[in-house]
């Protein structure tokens, strides 16, 4: 199974990849609709996955498509659904069953893409809240820097992608150089790609409260994710550089307007909090001055506020 964007099935470039795989004698089945990272994407490819009788999963494109590819290929080997699966092995919830996870392969073709060649998938389950799955089996069996792939993308879109790494890397507590080296003005694309591979291990161990409740937001409540993560992001002397590379795709009122951030995605993102990371996500919304008493409480069977 092939994952990707809508480019998939845009000629030249998308359909010479397909054309590409034939040729070396590979049967190949594009889904080119991992454009949400949602259970509802992931059961659709999922879905196609068996029905094809496919084998291995191969990612190309950007963040979303890498996020979608290994959360299908984590589910195509499971009997539980996403949200009972423990987020990492020893944890509460369904362990993963790792016997059934096919082979994966990611291409990335942009900087937030290169980041998540580590062993964790951030999907929005069904409830709208994002929950990351950490496995060592969601490490790809590769991670192959195609300068074709790389080079296709506009740079309008490199840009912007640039962007959204530094947001996730600073949400993830990557030192300060690697986010600065994301977004420094000589470096090419090449460099940025190498980078970004590199910061992948250090994405996959963080719990980034911030990176959860901007995609809860943008999922939830339909903001956009590099908006809603820059506002809550600290200042920083690179931040001014993160909204000039996003204002490259025409994005107004960065930081000021957050799309979604209402009660009801405070609630759901708290939910899809562990214990560690509600602690960290309290002081980010009180900086914002944004207060859990105002996310009405849900109630027990009773009537009673639990």
């Amino acid at each position: 199974m092939l994952v990707g964007g809508h480019s998939l099935g845009t000629p030249p470039l998308g359909l010479s990849v397909v054309h590409g795989l034939e040729a070396e004698g590979l049967a190949v089945w594009a889904f080119d609709r991992a454009s949400s990272p949602t259970v509802g994407t992931v059961a659709e490819a999922v879905a196609g996955y068996g029905f094809e009788g496919c084998d291995a999963v191969v990612a190309i494109g950007g963040g979303v498509v890498m996020e979608v590819a290994k959360a299908a290929a984590l589910m195509v080997g499971q009997r539980s659904p996403y949200r009972a699966l423990a987020d990492r092995p020893g944890a509460d919830g369904d362990p993963v069953d790792a016997s059934g996870v096919p082979a994966l392969l990611l291409v990335p073709a942009t900087p937030a893409a290169a980041l998540g060649a580590g062993a964790v998938a951030w999907i929005a389950d069904e409830t709208g809240a994002a929950r990351p799955v950490r496995h060592p089996v969601l490490r790809p069996a590769e991670a192959i820097l195609a300068g074709d792939q790389v080079d296709a993308v506009a740079d309008a879109a490199h840009a912007r992608s640039a962007g959204v790494a530094a947001l996730i890397a600073a949400d993830a507590g990557a030192p300060e150089p690697d986010i600065a080296a994301l977004l420094a003005p000589g470096a090419g694309r090449a460099e940025a790609m190498e980078r970004a591979l590199r910061l992948s291990a250090v994405i996959e161990a963080a719990s980034g409260p911030r990176r959860r409740l901007a995609l809860t937001a943008a999922v939830a409540g339909g903001g956009d994710f590099a908006r809603i993560l820059t506002a809550l992001t600290a200042p920083a002397d690179w931040l001014d550089v993160v909204r000039e590379r996003l204002a490259v795709l025409g994005m107004q009122g960065i930081g000021v307007e957050l799309a979604g951030l209402d009660a009801r995605t405070v609630r759901a993102a708290r939910e899809a909090c562990g214990a560690a990371d509600a602690a960290e996500l309290d002081r980010v919304l009180n900086g914002m001055e944004l207060a859990f008493e105002a996310a009405p409480r849900r109630r027990g069977r009773r009537g009673r506020t639990a």
